[in-house]
């Protein structure tokens, strides 16, 4: 199934109106052997400010595919090897990242554990977590409703009333007193 157009998108062959070169990608790959690509982007990560990163985003629980995705798209639109070399390191950059996490201590998760879902529903829970974090008034609302639910079918059920009067519990207390 093809995507829709929308109308704020460029249309088909935009790119080819610009002057050549104008990307990184567009320029010869500063590596075009895998074996040199792997040692740029193992001597990269090992040795610089991004060891700490990654190794930060893979004990948050990130997975080393996806972190070796990212490093590969990188590479490929920073110009430093073309998109197939980019496919030939990932194994290699994969085991390098597995193994950094291993010296630190901890065992990484490899692979991205995608629960099948046949009719490609979003689960209620993830939804809500959603909502809590994107839309937390709309959550507020929704929540207050299903307490109200909760509150009513505990009085019919107890054959109890809460009273939830402006006045509160003390003027309640005063008034039974009397």
């Amino acid at each position: 199934m093809q995507d829709k157009i929308t109308a704020l998108a460029a249309p088909p062959g935009n790119s080819l109106t610009g002057p050549p070169g104008k990307w990184a990608w567009e320029q010869p790959a500063r590596f075009a052997n895998p074996d040199d690509a792997i040692d740029h982007v193992t001597e990269s990560i090992g040795n610089g400010p991004a060891r700490g990163d990654m190794l930060k985003l893979m004990l948050a629980g990130i997975t080393i595919e996806e972190l070796v995705d990212q490093v590969a798209f990188k590479g490929f639109m920073s110009g430093a090897f073309t998109p197939d070399v980019a496919e030939l390191i990932k194994p290699a950059v994969g085991v390098f990242l597995y193994d950094m996490a291993v010296q630190e201590g901890f065992e990484p998760v490899m692979f991205v554990q995608e629960e099948e879902d046949p009719e490609g529903n979003v689960k209620e829970g993830a939804f809500f977590n959603i909502m809590q974090q994107r839309n937390p008034e709309l959550y507020s609302a929704m929540e207050e409703e299903r307490n109200k639910k909760l509150r009513m079918n505990y009085e019919e059920e107890n054959n109890f009333r809460i009273d939830v009067s402006p006045q509160g519990f003390i003027a309640t207390e005063q008034q039974e007193q009397e």
